[in-house]
């Protein structure tokens, strides 16, 4: 339980009052129910009285309804004010969670499902949003149920009730002993519900390249494997659930016999009054539907348990990051010099990738201005080169100097407040181009004037014709699920677009030219070439004509530089760049 007290000392304690109150309302509704059972008893008494009459009973029946009245008001204050809580403190598990995520590093997900982790946003932020809103009334209601309808039988006969508690004392050992066998199977299946999401999340991903392949068989068999374990899981708990419930159902009508066969004769003998017999009966079934919820509601908490523990993982996940320092340099904008010194990155080792990738150490100066190119094979590590310097990857103290100041103790966000990247997998959020590009500028810059011209260069830097034929929403057309209403060439250029718009000291293009046309190439190039005064750029790409005018080329192979030098130093040299470079000058339109 000390993963359910973390969690409710980090969320619940805002709202104790709300809770506090709460409780106090279910004390009023049981209270008042037991008002009701006494007037009961006593206006049967009163009726069976010789001199009793019709008006008898309308003053008992008058208390009996306004006892309603008030208990229909207070026991729907107890559930606004049980309930909303619990919606607000998933509204914090929720935002939390995202928040975490946001901020994690590249290989916390590379160790983590995507499906798995919307599972736990989903289903376990659910089950704990159940805990602190239905959980919490229950727990309420089964203990002060208990205690006042308990407390009312012993203040009429002791004797009687003592036989009473021997039934609900079995009925709650029985649920006790159930909840406990079910506790492991509520874990794994959160567990396998997270394969389930994972499953169908990659599916979707890769629905082409599923259908090419014609690969649906395997992944149904796949995914039918991992149902069929979920479903036997359920089927467990719910043959447990099964038992439990029917006979907490006996045990309770076990209760009224037990009333019968003790209170019968003493009613027979004048030892107890008929008002006092329906007494007993009014405060078995006052008792019995909160017991009976109590498999329920032990069943919300051990399922909330299990989910605290996996969205605790997640939020209080630190990024794998050194601690921050503060800067010592004066940095002027468009002023800022990086130096790469030994820079390198390793893969950590697991037992489906023994030998990792690693990425040697590479050296490289950026000065203001400067133009730096990288080329190589595939998987020689040029996107892993950009990633860490980026610190997308984590980035070892000393590698990266910033004007001096060591890049790897910056604070995350001001360090990349240095950068502006477009990846070689470009995403498009679905939404519109205009809310695609803005996302490159702060909420200060959307608010300033000239936003849409800036809007407008940005995506003729990139080589964007926004024909109106074509887009005839302008801006405000929607590109849909990863820009899927749009195609390769123009989701790289929005992406560049979009990495051109924001005011940056380094430009970093992964590959963002890999499906332009050689036409629109040149001319992004150009536009490129002409902002190079004022910015500095690091261009990967597996085409020479995109780098080829760079002040600098790095040549990556293995996971290190094997070359190094201008353009044209580079073709006068055997190698990877003079071989692609001639390949690429024989065959222009590949």
């Amino acid at each position: 339980m000390h993963i359910f007290w973390r969690f409710s000392k980090r969320y619940l304690r805002p709202y104790l009052l709300w809770y506090l109150a709460g409780f106090a309302c279910i004390f009023l509704t049981q209270g008042l129910a037991v008002l009701i059972i006494s007037t009961v008893k006593n206006a049967i008494d009163a009726v069976t009285l010789d001199q009793a009459d019709a008006a008898t009973i309308v003053p008992y029946a008058w208390r009996i309804a306004l006892f309603a009245l008030a208990i229909i008001v207070v026991r729907t204050a107890s559930r606004l004010l049980v309930f909303t809580p619990g919606r607000f403190i998933e509204y914090h598990v929720r935002n939390d969670y995202y928040q975490s995520l946001l901020y994690l590093q590249r290989n916390f997900y590379n160790v983590h499902e995507s499906g798995d982790l919307v599972s736990r946003c989903s289903n376990d932020i659910s089950f704990v949003r159940a805990a602190y809103g239905f959980g919490f009334l229950q727990i309420a209601n089964v203990t002060v149920t208990l205690a006042l309808g308990i407390g009312a039988m012993l203040a009429m006969d002791p004797h009687t009730t003592l036989y009473l508690a021997i039934p609900m004392v079995i009925a709650f050992a029985v649920i006790q002993l159930s909840i406990s066998y079910m506790l492991k199977y509520w874990r794994l299946a959160n567990e396998q519900v997270g394969e389930l999401s994972s499953v169908c999340l990659s599916s979707y991903k890769g629905i082409s390249a599923i259908q090419n392949y014609h690969a649906e068989p395997a992944l149904e068999a796949r995914f039918g494997q991992i149902n069929a374990a979920y479903l036997d899981t359920q089927t467990i708990v719910t043959r447990v659930r099964s038992f439990i419930m029917p006979m907490v159902q006996l045990l309770g009508n076990f209760s009224v016999f037990v009333v019968l066969l003790v209170v019968a004769p003493k009613v027979l003998q004048a030892d107890m009054t008929l008002g006092e017999l329906n007494a007993f009966l009014g405060y078995i079934a006052m008792i019995m539907p909160p017991l009976l919820s109590l498999g329920w509601m032990l069943n919300t908490f051990n399922r909330a348990v299990p989910a605290m523990e996996r969205l605790e993982e997640i939020i209080t996940a630190e990024p794998d990051i050194p601690t921050a320092v503060p800067e010592t340099s004066d940095k002027t904008p468009g002023a800022l010099t990086f130096s790469c010194r030994k820079l390198g990155f390793r893969y950590p080792e697991t037992t489906k990738n023994p030998n990792p990738f690693e990425l040697k150490e590479v050296d490289l100066e950026i000065s203001p201005g400067k133009v730096i190119g990288v080329a190589g094979p595939l998987g020689s590590g040029k996107s892993v080169f950009l990633e860490t310097l980026l610190r997308l990857n984590r980035l070892q103290p000393g590698c990266v100097l910033v004007n001096g100041d060591d890049g790897a103790t910056l604070d995350l966000n001001r360090y990349r407040e240095f950068f502006s990247f477009a990846p070689q997998r470009p995403l498009l959020f679905s939404t519109s181009l205009r809310e695609n590009l803005l996302i490159a500028l702060s909420a200060e810059e959307r608010e300033q004037e000239g936003v849409e011209q800036r809007l407008l260069q940005a995506l003729e830097a990139a080589g964007f014709d926004l024909d109106p034929k074509v887009f005839p929403n302008g801006l405000e057309t929607e590109v849909g699920v990863k820009g899927v209403m749009l195609s390769g060439g123009q989701r790289q250029r929005i992406a560049l677009a979009r990495a051109l718009l924001k005011q940056a000291d380094l430009y970093i293009l992964d590959d963002v030219l890999s499906a332009v046309d050689h036409e629109t190439e040149k001319k992004i190039i150009q536009n490129l070439r002409s902002m190079t005064p004022k910015r500095s750029f690091l261009i990967a790409s597996h085409r020479i004509s995109a780098i080829q005018w760079a002040d600098e080329i790095l040549v990556f192979d293995d996971g290190k530089v094997a070359q190094r030098g201008t353009h044209d130093q580079l073709i006068k040299q055997p190698g990877f760049y003079q071989e692609i470079y001639q390949y690429q000058a024989e065959h222009p339109d590949e």
